[in-house]
């Protein structure tokens, strides 16, 4: 039995808008673009075929949306910029953070196109490795394996980074 659209808006709304935003870097175009992505899911619900697979059948819109997005906005910089966190910690921490943050987005930036997205779509969005199969067209095993090492990868090169900072502080 198909459920209702809503409970997917309900259920996937907040994973989508993360997901979204971290693509994006700001809460306008966010706003617009999550509310085009739920449009388009609604008209095409009816021709869903597999209900199991919802979540997935959304991200690939939500990607392709946002795709859409940059290909009408060609003088948008193609470097994504990742929110900072507002910290309540020492001056000490908060520096320590952002320079974690910094090194972050250096990082994420190094990494080819397909490896960001795998990060964005599994940490930002927060999708299985399932659904991030269906919504690359890659099997779950493959998936994991990259995340695997897609994630050792990035740990040494923040670390790197974070002990260059280090050396030159």
């Amino acid at each position: 039995m198909k459920q209702p659209f809503v409970f997917i808006y309900d259920g996937c709304f907040n994973d989508i808008y993360r997901y979204v935003y971290s693509k994006v870097g700001n809460k306008w175009d966010t706003d617009d673009i999550v509310s085009e992505i739920f449009r388009k899911a609604f008209e095409k619900y009816e021709s869903l075929q597999d209900h199991s697979n919802a979540r997935a059948w959304l991200f690939t819109i939500a990607r392709h949306t946002v795709i859409d997005f940059y290909r009408r906005r060609k003088d948008v910089p193609t470097g994504e910029e990742m929110e900072r966190v507002a910290s309540q910690e020492s001056f000490a921490a908060e520096v320590e953070q952002e320079e974690e943050l910094d090194c972050l987005q250096k990082v994420l930036a190094f990494l080819p196109e397909e490896d960001r997205e795998l990060v964005k779509l599994k940490y930002f969005a927060g999708l299985k490795h399932r659904e991030i199969g269906d919504v690359l067209s890659k099997s779950e095993e493959v998936i994991k394996m990259r995340a695997f090492r897609l994630l050792k990868k990035m740990s040494i090169l923040v670390k790197n980074c974070l002990e260059g900072v280090k050396a030159n502080g």
